[in-house]
């Protein structure tokens, strides 16, 4: 008599992937924005997460959470066999929580991106594994070692061949709930070594470029599934390889889209590949401009460019029809209101269609972030607070709330209906640029009118009569104890 055996069903396994909230990920001010950018909840879909899921081996079950994009903080449940965390600096301290949760469950857990990889002793603490570097290069063998139940505590991606740049799965996201759905990286890395930027302190100074073929068929399939024309390509450093950019650019003439990217000022002294990205429908950079100030800019360690060449160069890369979005840092140790002053008119004298003004930040495994904490400057290690708008160290010429000050006089000055129309002017018509303009402006006049406040301005600073500065920045300095 013959018997049949029937064998148990193949239980497959899962892993999680989580997107901790973040205050620079979501739309956080007034709701007058959220309207003019048709209700999305976040700004940018979480791309290191969409390019983690993509390593996940075919035969496991994955899924992403965004707590920027969701109303509900996300509540830890054992129905996985791994949960992955990716985390910048401002998201750490939430990503801990949840790591926390999940390992008091039993669930192990893999904690990666710039704040684990900058701080892996501290991520330890919370995480089975931590994952330093590029996903590419670490997660296969994470997979491996954990199906042979060889996990280790710590993969560095130094440690292992470098691996291409992957193509994002972003079947597991809503596109709705995002300003931004489709961003395209196409490279990595960045050949300057800036004292305050992570790039190079995390990732080192190799410029790596991804397959153009996949950078072109990952733009069509977008065109094709999402009926996306706009693309940002979230790059450090689009152009770092002058050569590389311009072959890349002839390839995407024939997709017909518009795109965006962050780029370094020396785009001005090729023809060539200027030309070559407005053929190919290039219509804003973000400049990393940081200063006007000299000695500002050898604080910041940028080195390869001279700020009196920076007028020339904006007018050069202008042009070729690009609007350009300057990027500024402000509190520096030679920074003082006067040049957050210059820098701000500077940025509107130069005609620039948009402009930020971050407060600078000393992230941990930066440059600036050990000498700082070497001198005793840093006042908090809150890393929530780490997020361009509040102050973390003692600056060298302003008090906090004057630095803070500074900051806000700028984006009133800047974003103010005046200076916009100098900037923008009515002909060539600038739709874009316009709407990001008046949602600025109307974002800062609502937030401190909410707060019954005036708004600031740089004259503030010469009047002994203006309203009190209260930022609600009382960060004390740090005593022997902590």
């Amino acid at each position: 008599m013959m018997s049949t055996f029937f064998a148990e069903p193949k239980t497959r396994h899962k892993i999680r992937l989580i997107n901790p909230r973040s205050a620079l990920s979501t739309i956080t001010i007034p709701k007058v924005i959220q309207t003019m950018t048709f209700s999305r909840k976040a700004l940018f879909m979480p791309l290191n997460l969409a390019i983690c899921a993509s390593l996940v081996p075919q035969d496991w079950d994955v899924e992403i959470y965004d707590e920027c994009a969701e109303d509900a903080p996300h509540t830890p449940i054992a129905d996985c066999d791994l949960v992955g965390i990716g985390a910048m600096t401002t998201q750490s301290t939430r990503a801990y929580e949840l790591a926390d949760q999940y390992r008091k469950l039993g669930v192990k857990v893999i904690l990666g991106g710039i704040h684990p990889s900058a701080l892996p002793d501290e991520a330890s603490q919370h995480a089975d594994v931590v994952a330093i570097g590029e996903a590419e290069a670490t997660l296969p063998h994470i997979f491996n070692d954990y199906l042979n139940n060889e996990l280790k505590s710590r993969y560095d991606w130094r440690e292992y061949p470098s691996a291409p740049i992957a193509t994002p799965r972003k079947d597991l996201l809503d596109p709705k709930k995002y300003l931004v759905f489709n961003p395209i990286q196409t490279t990595r890395g960045c050949p300057h070594n800036c004292s305050f930027c992570t790039t190079p302190a995390i990732f080192g100074r190799k410029f790596r470029q991804r397959s153009i073929d996949d950078i072109v068929e990952e733009i069509r399939h977008a065109k094709e599934t999402f009926g996306s024309k706009v693309f940002i390509f979230s790059d450090d450093n689009f152009a770092g390889n002058r050569k590389w950019a311009i072959e890349l650019c002839n390839k995407l003439i024939p997709l017909n889209i518009k795109w965006a990217s962050q780029c370094e000022i020396l785009i001005s002294e090729s023809d060539e590949l200027l030309t070559a990205m407005r053929n190919s429908g290039c219509i804003g950079l973000i400049l990393g401009l940081e200063s006007v100030s000299p000695n500002t800019l050898k604080d910041a360690g940028k080195k390869f460019v001279s700020a009196d060449t920076y007028t020339w160069r904006i007018k050069k890369i202008n042009s070729y029809n690009i609007s350009l979005w300057g990027a500024f840092i402000f509190g520096f140790d030679h920074d003082n209101w006067q040049t957050c002053r210059d820098t701000c008119r500077f940025a509107q004298r130069a005609d620039l269609s948009m402009a930020c003004f971050p407060i600078l930040t000393p992230y941990p495994g930066t440059e600036m972030f050990k000498r700082y904490e070497s001198q005793g400057r840093i006042l908090t290690r809150d890393w929530t607070k780490y997020n361009g708008s509040t102050v973390v160290f003692q600056p060298e010429n302003f008090s906090i709330q004057e630095l803070r000050h500074a900051q806000m006089s700028a984006f009133h000055e800047f974003y103010h209906p005046r200076s916009a129309f100098k900037r923008l002017k009515l002909l060539p018509f600038k739709k874009h640029a316009w709407i990001a303009n008046i949602a600025s402006y109307l974002g800062l006049w609502f937030y401190f009118n909410h707060k019954n406040r005036h708004l600031p301005q740089f004259a503030d600073f010469q009047n002994p009569y203006a309203p009190a500065w209260n930022y609600h920045e009382k960060i004390a300095m740090p005593s022997v104890d902590d």
